[in-house]
């Protein structure tokens, strides 16, 4: 099984296909400004989020410097309050050992609360092939689970949809023939309610993921701002946690100021509506609570990182803050990066998980090196700079077409002269005359792009003309 599942179509149909969606368009211009404004004013009216944010920072890179000495902290506090570790090096390792723990339990249906982990996977699709039936609980994931679609937003799954797409799909999909469909977002929310509580009560097995797992305890934190997580959490009498290798954190001390910065930096709160803490299955004297409790701790590609140059993208927490900033995202969504990750964490990320042959596309050509998502990363990671490195690997490995990179070194060598220099301005008028839009590196970018025209006559040009016509005066 692949190490990330990708869409296999080239970019340029991706890329066409969000362009022409005006639906998609408006709802991501929608979305995306409201969660930048949400932030924005969320550390204008709450400064000391300001100063948890710069503590985070350095506690959050701390952790994953350490993380191997405060994993096995955690492994030794799971195992100790009763629950069970199980380390997983690939996709393939997560899906057999999950369902060799439920087909030992008998398990038949599956609920699963929101988890970008388990789409890096493919737990579903893994589950379903053995014959599991598993619902998605989030109302976002529960929707593209619905669609067959992969989430299009870190935060907001079902972020590319509108009320009226998302009332068509209940119909199509889990409508009964008496069931009355709105289209307001309350009515939709109540539908879907409904819908679940059955697969709620009915549910053998719970999936989570982890937004965080503080080694002094050995808790797994799950943070959400709807209540399906608790649900998943206590009514099955099996409970899996499917936690990334990144997700520690030292203590709680150090959780305090780390757990704020997901809500104030991806939906301008201050804390999460939800914050489930799990340490453990249900003792002899409670009544809530799994029978088991199992924590798969992923691997998939992250100690490679770890080692490597790029170790501060572990420091992600998943707020979506670069997406809603990144012009590129705004433009296309998440689907148009072919990745279950997308915007600019995900232009790293999916190189690095998948591998440059499969993902090399992302930091070529879906970034603007804008910088604007390092500014708005509430953890600081240089995200431009990798994604630069990025683009410089791939050019050592020889990605580039040929004919690519032989333009891009004819026009280097032409701009390190001053006369090279301006025999291109020149060249490029004469091409601007005759629309030479689709020829060379031209055909690409001016596809999606608004370039300004070149200037009838440049400052030089017109200095040396102001200078010879005084000259004869």
């Amino acid at each position: 099984m692949e190490r990330l599942p990708h869409d296999p179509r080239p970019w340029p149909a991706r890329r066409d296909e969000a362009l022409h969606d005006p639906v998609l368009q408006a709802t991501l211009r929608r979305v995306t400004h409201r969660l930048n404004t949400a932030r924005i004013q969320a550390y204008q009216n709450y400064p000391a989020g300001a100063e948890a944010r710069e503590r985070a920072k350095h506690r959050k890179r701390e952790a994953v410097r350490e993380w191997e000495p405060l994993l096995a902290q955690a492994e030794q506090q799971i195992t100790a309050h009763g629950g069970q570790v199980f380390r997983a090096a690939t996709p393939g390792d997560v899906g057999a050992y999950i369902k060799k723990v439920a087909q030992e339990h008998g398990v038949q249906r599956i609920i699963k609360s929101k988890s970008m982990a388990t789409e890096e996977v493919q737990l579903n699709a893994q589950l379903e092939a053995t014959g599991f039936a598993v619902r998605e609980t989030d109302l976002g994931e529960y929707i593209i689970q619905l669609a067959h679609e992969k989430p299009s937003h870190i935060l907001a799954p079902a972020a590319h949809k509108n009320r009226q797409q998302i009332q068509a799909l209940f119909r199509e999909t889990v409508a009964d023939a008496h069931d009355v469909v709105s289209d307001d977002i309350p009515g939709l929310t109540q539908f879907a309610r409904q819908k679940l509580r059955q697969d709620f009560l009915s549910a053998d097995m719970g999936i989570t993921g982890g937004n965080f797992l503080v080694a002094e305890t050995g808790t797994v934190v799950v943070i959400t701002n709807e209540g399906n997580a608790d649900m998943v959490t206590t009514l099955p009498r099996i409970l899996i946690s499917l936690v990334g290798l990144e997700k520690i954190v030292q203590d709680w001390d150090a959780l305090i100021d780390i757990i704020q910065q997901p809500a104030l930096s991806g939906v301008g709160q201050r804390l999460s509506s939800y914050t489930t803490m799990i340490s453990g299955p249900r003792g002899p004297e409670s009544w809530e609570g799994p029978d088991e409790w199992h924590v798969v701790l992923l691997d998939n590609g992250r100690q490679a990182i770890h080692d490597g140059p790029y170790q501060d993208v572990l420091a992600c927490i998943r707020c979506g803050a670069c997406l809603n900033v990144c012009p590129v995202f705004q433009q296309v969504g998440g689907h148009g990066y072919g990745s279950v990750y997308s915007g600019p964490i995900g232009t790293v990320i999916s190189p690095l998980i998948g591998g440059m042959q499969t993902f090399g596309e992302l930091p070529r050509y879906l970034c603007t090196v804008c910088y604007a998502c390092q500014e708005a990363c509430p953890m600081d990671i240089p995200l431009p700079e990798q994604i630069i490195g990025l683009r410089s690997q791939a050019v050592a490995e020889d990605r580039e077409p040929a004919a690519v990179r032989t333009q891009y070194r004819l026009w280097g060598q032409a701009w390190s002269t001053v006369h090279g220099y301006r025999r291109s301005v020149q060249a490029a008028r004469i091409a601007q005359r005759l629309a030479l839009r689709h020829v060379g590196l031209a055909a690409g970018w001016l596809k999606t792009r608004k370039m300004p025209p070149v200037a009838a006559r440049t400052f030089l040009e017109g200095w040396a003309h102001e200078q010879r016509r005084r000259r004869r005066a």
